[in-house]
């Protein structure tokens, strides 16, 4: 069985995460307010597909200036990164990931529920009491109780 360092190590030196890796350098050197309108970007054959969040950052992203710079960002990323997987890029395709946003929001949303569903209960005793019970199961079961009780106070 491979350890998880050799199996990182794998999968760093992989291809697909290479591409994956150019990728997200590649969508760093994109402006804060370009950034944060984008959901994700991907390379389909010869075309740069990049995704937005909303139909704002659509019409954005969409205007001639911020296409001649998008492709000015690229050429400058390929003189940086000759052996890029995006030197085959030769197109630009801007869209919005409607679907994508939509179970992006729908799971943001479920773990919130489960977030506010969760108790988080904070134990007030501090596990030293008496135990007078003369059963003997009700006597351990209260002994339990007390380590348990001593165990939380100490994590």
């Amino acid at each position: 069985m491979k350890s998880a360092k050799c199996v990182i190590t794998e999968i760093q030196n992989s291809t697909l995460y290479k591409n994956y890796e150019d990728l997200n350098d590649f969508l760093k050197l994109f402006s804060q307010t370009h950034q944060k309108v984008i959901a994700f970007i991907y390379q389909k054959n010869e075309i740069l597909y990049i995704a937005c969040k909303h139909n704002a950052g659509l019409q954005e992203l969409k205007r001639d200036s911020n296409i001649k710079n998008i492709k000015d960002l690229l050429k400058m990323f390929l003189m940086a990164r000759p052996n890029s997987e995006l030197k085959n890029a030769s197109d630009i395709r801007i869209f919005v990931a409607t679907n994508y946003m939509k179970r992006k929001i729908k799971m943001m949303q479920t773990l919130q529920k489960e977030r506010e569903t969760q108790h988080i209960y904070y134990e007030k005793s501090s596990g030293k009491f008496k135990n007078n019970i003369k059963d003997k199961k009700a006597f351990e079961i209260f002994e339990e109780i007390r380590k348990l009780i001593i165990a939380s106070k100490t994590d």
